[in-house]
């Protein structure tokens, strides 16, 4: 296999890793009257880890396959999280808000490459619906 397939089959399987797993985790976020130990509960059921509870808030930092999660969650529609790529990802980052989402492939001086050519196949895949990629069933029943 060259360079150029070990690459695409990269950014294939992370996509169809971020793709399901970004939709989860909105709808996560979004669910309203959820009491933080329930919140906490499904966000462990997509491997997010290392909460911090404190003034009425919950954080998490977790680094999933090869991205790095961070959430600051306030309570349902007030929250910041980001999903930064690490290694051939560097520089690829989903900033979502309650006020919606932003991809960029270029979020840091030293961006790798394969970072913008995920963000591109990240916005082309991201639409309803949502499928349950063998990827991501993979990454959930480890």
């Amino acid at each position: 296999m060259d360079i150029c397939n070990d690459n695409n089959y990269l950014v294939k399987s992370s996509v169809e890793f971020l793709v399901p797993f970004t939709n989860i985790l909105i709808n996560n976020l979004s669910v309203s009257d959820i009491s933080f130990s329930d919140f906490k509960n499904a966000l462990k059921k997509i491997k997010i880890t290392n909460f911090i509870e404190k003034d009425g808030q919950l954080e998490s930092s977790s680094i999933i396959n090869d991205f790095r999660v961070y959430i600051l969650y306030s309570g349902t529609r007030n929250f910041i999280t980001r999903i930064e790529g690490t290694g051939d990802f560097l520089g690829f980052c989903i900033l979502l808000t309650n006020k919606g989402m932003n991809v960029n492939g270029d979020a840091c001086l030293d961006s790798e490459p394969l970072a913008n050519e995920l963000k591109e196949e990240f916005l082309e895949n991201y639409r309803s619906p949502y499928l349950l990629t063998e990827t991501f069933l993979n990454f959930i029943s480890r």
